[in-house]
């Protein structure tokens, strides 16, 4: 488990959905799945994989959902390859099985796409489109910058079409709906936890100008990097050629008004957001892939093996590579389980030592335990300390314990530690009380 998705269950999901939907002490809460989790690990227990239910079946669910949106815009073949490029995308399948609301946010948007009204569309579709954007804002409020993508995007094909004035009053109905919709659901946590809570987030701040325009590029780079983590750099330049072709194909503008209304976002935010915010676009991106590719190819009916082809080879990289146990997005203590377990033993005098990643996977599997460890800085009534050592991202034994140690019994501690259990990535020392 994750340092994130652990912190869902343990501080928001594990009390009731009623305490998801309320408490906005941290960004971490993606409000609506956090209920979600509630719901599933009230029905299937605290076990990771009901944690991650939501966010799987979210995943899950982006495959056929690309590929409806595929068949819209082009073809039967541009769907069926944008389905196998999503279904072995690295990315998706990491954030498929680590419980956040991305993987929630990216359906929601796909759906929104494919579910957009139409000219001729009843009024409860434009009520749907809007009830469906707000669950994404409950989700995250990142959410804005899909939900901008759909609603430029119907402005765009709105501006084109002979009763542009009619339908243009209703997407501003269905807009207002939506802010009216999302203002209502954020009401109990704007009560309970206080409007800072929820506007003041201090995850997005606005940077410099000079720092913005040196970070936004890399970042940006090293995002489309990941999207292609498990390709060869020769695969990932011919899918980067495709998708060039795709977007000279692109007659809805889809691609062109995403690029626009992010940038204009980025710019007035002057933030650089972390990578996974970024997921919603992955299905976008292969969908563009695969219309360039079923421009290329020309014959539909070869298109089908090829989706096949690509999905297997593509999925079997993706295995082969191990890319997406061994990363450390959202947070990553890979021996927590077996540490936890060690701990078993530990009396009502012994006190753990232990800071990120390791402090919220540690409560995660000591609780689905039921172990009784104390975690948090050493107190008179310490008997022992354990430190947990995380070898994984760089941390030693005097790192830790200068996060609860004075100078002055630094060194003493240092001294009279010894070796208690060693793990893969990971070790746990114990010092005796008389240190301290």
């Amino acid at each position: 488990m994750r340092v994130d998705e652990a912190a869902t269950w343990l501080f928001y999901s594990s009390k009731s959905a009623l305490y998801a939907l309320v408490s906005y002490t941290l960004p971490n809460n993606h409000v609506f799945h956090s209920m979600l989790v509630s719901v599933s690990t009230f029905l299937f227990g605290d076990h990771p994989w009901a944690i991650r239910l939501p966010a799987f079946l979210a995943g899950v669910a982006m495959i056929p959902l690309s590929y409806a949106a595929a068949k819209r815009f082009y073809s039967e073949g541009a769907g069926l390859l944008t389905a196998a490029f999503v279904a072995s995308s690295s990315v998706l399948i990491e954030f498929s099985t680590n419980a956040r609301g991305y993987t929630l946010v990216a359906a929601i948007f796909l759906a929104l796409i494919v579910l957009a009204p139409s000219h001729d569309a009843e009024p409860h579709a434009w009520r749907r489109f809007a009830a469906l954007s707000a669950i994404g804002f409950l989700t995250i409020p990142t959410m804005l910058f899909p939900f901008g993508i759909v609603v430029a995007w119907l402005a765009v094909s709105i501006a084109r079409a002979h009763d542009r004035a009619a339908l243009a009053k209703r997407l501003a109905r269905a807009v207002l709906l939506t802010i009216g919709l999302v203002a209502f659901a954020y009401l109990p946590a704007i009560l309970w936890s206080g409007p800072h809570a929820v506007f003041s987030n201090r995850f997005v701040t606005s940077q410099p100008w000079s720092m913005f325009a040196r970070a936004i590029g890399p970042s940006l780079g090293s995002t489309w990097m990941g999207w292609n983590r498990d390709l060869t750099l020769a695969g990932a330049a011919l899918f980067l050629a495709f998708f060039a072709v795709g977007v000279a194909r692109d007659k809805s503008r889809l691609v062109l008004v995403a690029v626009v209304w992010c940038g204009v976002l980025l710019i007035a935010e002057r933030w650089v957001p972390f990578h996974r915010v970024w997921t919603f676009l992955i299905p976008i991106y292969w969908m563009t892939v695969a219309a360039g590719i079923a421009f290329v190819v020309r014959r539909q009916r070869w298109l089908a093996p090829v989706a096949i082809a690509a999905c297997l080879a593509i999925g079997a990289s993706v295995l082969a590579s191990g890319s997406v146990l061994r990363s450390h997005e959202t947070g990553y203590f890979p021996d927590a389980e077996r540490v936890a377990v060690s701990l078993r033993a530990l009396g009502a005098g012994d006190k753990v030592l232990a800071y990120n990643p390791a402090t919220v996977p540690l409560q995660y599997y000591a609780r689905l335990h039921h172990e009784t460890f104390r975690l948090g800085a050493p107190d008179d009534t310490d008997h022992r300390f354990f430190i947990v050592v995380d070898a994984a991202v760089g941390q030693t034994l005097e790192s830790v314990a200068q996060r609860f140690t004075s100078a002055r019994l630094l060194a003493g501690m240092l001294e009279k530690a010894t070796l208690y259990q060693r793990f893969p990535r990971a070790a746990v020392y114990v010092v005796g009380v008389e240190v301290g």
